[in-house]
């Protein structure tokens, strides 16, 4: 069993156990209880589907009176018809268990961390796995996207909120984080922020994502427009869920002193209009050869026949 070299950097409070056919690593302080729980580094023990939703369906662990929220590792794209959920690079887990403990080191909110799995597979690969405490009270932005468009979101509410996401992506940005999927599903809002409350952000799914030194410009701008890119998809096929002053609120956020704003949103609508029919090739694609239905979509459609009754 080859031991990762990314092993060597785990922040303090995690340790290693490995098997023949399996890496984990555990935070100290729920060692136990998920050992109890019987997982561990080839075994999944009491591991279920969870009732939250990502990409792919997400699994839970009831253990020591708390959740534990799975995210098994799969492939983007047409990619993962042939691959599932197979990976080379065993080391994914526990890279993005590093990153997360630097964001939240540095004040950038991100769930945390608490395992990290690799299991060799029969067939060949790795089956990844990144286990995280399970955060009660919030949703991700798509399904905020959802009630805009559905119209259950008061204005002001959606105003506050759009700042506080321009504010949050500005911070992991400044601290040179570059995230490798920056979507709305991949920030999460609590709840309260949808009632009138402060809002509150974390992200998610840090895998892939990396820290530079500085974010170029051509970085920066691509990571806003790759934001942008799913927002737009979405309003395609749903219909509108943003304004033209909902995107100036989040570039108020995002750019607070108001020096670049404007030429920032020119160059990420011009250079999305010029790949536009690049991504609605593959956006086609996914939908020919996917059966998944996003239940954000499905939100989306409750509330527009509750409206309609």
């Amino acid at each position: 069993m080859p031991t990762p070299p990314v092993l060597q950097e785990l922040p303090d409070g995690y340790f290693v156990e490995e098997s023949p056919r399996g890496i984990l690593v555990l935070h100290a302080d729920v060692a136990q209880t998920l050992h109890e729980a019987g997982f561990g580094p080839e075994s999944d023990g009491s591991l279920g589907l969870s009732g939250l939703f990502g990409r792919k369906p997400l699994f839970e662990i009831q253990a020591g009176g708390e959740s534990f929220v799975v995210r098994r590792f799969s492939h983007g794209g047409l990619v993962r018809w042939f691959t599932r959920d197979r990976f080379l690079d065993f080391e994914r887990p526990f890279r993005e268990l590093i990153l997360s403990d630097s964001l939240r080191r540095i004040g950038i909110a991100t769930p945390q961390v608490v395992a990290a799995r690799a299991r060799m597979r029969r067939a060949g690969g790795w089956q990844l796995d990144v286990m995280t405490r399970r955060l009660e009270r919030t949703v991700d932005l798509g399904v905020v996207l959802a009630r805009c468009q559905g119209g259950d979101l008061r204005r002001d509410v959606r105003a506050r909120l759009l700042v506080a996401v321009g504010e949050f992506v500005r911070r992991l940005h400044a601290h040179g984080c570059l995230h490798a999927d920056l979507s709305p599903n991949n920030l999460l809002v609590s709840e309260a922020a949808l009632e009138g409350g402060e809002p509150r952000i974390w992200v998610l799914d840090l895998d892939g994502s990396h820290f530079t030194t500085k974010l170029t410009e051509r970085e920066r701008l691509a990571n806003l427009r790759r934001l942008y890119r799913h927002v737009s998809h979405r309003e395609a096929q749903r219909g509108p869920a943003l304004t033209a002053p909902d995107y100036a609120r989040f570039f108020k956020g995002y750019d607070f002193d108001g020096n670049r704003w404007k030429a920032d949103w020119h160059a990420i609508r011009a250079r999305h209009t010029m790949a536009r029919g690049f991504h609605a090739a593959g956006w086609a694609l996914e939908r020919l050869f996917s059966r998944t239905v996003d239940p954000r979509d499905e939100l989306a459609t409750a509330t527009e026949k509750s409206q309609g009754d």
